[in-house]
């Protein structure tokens, strides 16, 4: 019998076995390696180029709705003003400009602590500070209370202010009487006033802190953390990006180099052969 039978199309066998995979991988081993190092240090020396931005970040004790107001147009409007980069700028540019600057600054509210925690991006970290401390005091500026509510805590404050004379007045001339009364007299009844006067004189006093703490607003006593200056940059991150860039260009060169080791298989293969020598002879090609 003729051990050297020629090859026929149910003969070929469309997968790739492990020591076709060897093969193609040790005739391409350079390109595989070279490429994706060459690659990663052309990503890494892009990088360097690629504008840096540094982070400010401040905390402050406030509540959820102060989160939501650093990022409103009033605020970053503002404090793009002050900052001097709206000058000469036309109504369009200096949308945009605060479209810009509202993409970063972000804002987040703990769950439990209620502190609120403000970082603002830019290209330098004087810059990045420099308008977290603005944001920061546009806000304070504008959750100050203005007008008729300025005036109601007025009122109250006064109010309160009398109340707490009163009690003290009150509280002394219960004292005394207590200070004179004989022991057969009622001293249990005047120290249970007493008592009960104390424990309303603090409770106003608490009161009179809370209204005097609202007619302040927020001030940099609530700060718990200035705007820090930042020392590196938090973007581009260049061995990330070169890393990831080695990856893809790797997994690129490998599929690439497989499908051309596929398609000079199976374009010797006699059927494939015969079907690409038809498309030619179809389309005129290969003259």
């Amino acid at each position: 019998m003729d051990q050297h039978r020629p090859a026929h199309a149910g003969d070929f066998d469309d997968t790739i076995n492990l020591f076709d995979v060897l093969l193609t991988l040790a005739e391409n081993i350079r390109l595989l390696i070279l490429g994706p190092l060459l690659a990663g240090a052309l990503v890494y020396g892009v990088m360097f180029i690629v504008p840096q931005h540094y982070e400010s970040t401040a905390t402050l004790r406030a509540e959820a709705d102060v989160a939501s107001y650093m990022t409103t147009a009033t605020v970053l409007d503002a404090s793009l003003n002050n900052l001097g980069f709206l000058k000469e700028l036309s109504e369009e540019d200096a949308e945009q400009a605060r479209i810009d600057l509202q993409k970063r600054v972000s804002t987040q509210v703990g769950r439990n602590d209620k502190l609120v925690t403000l970082t603002v991006t830019a290209n330098s970290p004087g810059a990045a500070q420099s308008m977290a401390s603005e944001i920061l005091s546009q806000t304070f500026s504008g959750l100050r209370p203005k007008g008729a509510e300025l005036k109601r805590l007025e009122a109250q404050k006064v109010s309160l202010e009398q109340q707490i004379t009163e009690l003290q007045t009150t509280s002394r001339t219960a004292q005394k009487l207590l200070d004179e009364s004989s022991p057969a007299g009622n001293m249990g009844l005047l120290a249970e006033s007493i008592s009960s006067l104390s424990a309303a004189q603090v409770r106003m006093q608490e009161n009179l802190l809370n209204v005097e703490k609202k007619m302040r607003g927020l001030t940099d006593e609530d700060l718990l953390q200035p705007p820090t200056l930042p020392k590196r940059p938090v973007a581009p991150k260049k061995g990330l990006s070169a890393a990831v860039g080695a990856v893809g260009v790797g997994i690129f060169l490998l599929l690439l180099v497989f499908l051309k080791q596929l398609w000079v298989t199976s374009s010797t293969f006699e059927p494939h052969q015969r079907r690409l020598d038809a498309i030619k002879r179809k389309y005129g090609l290969g003259r």
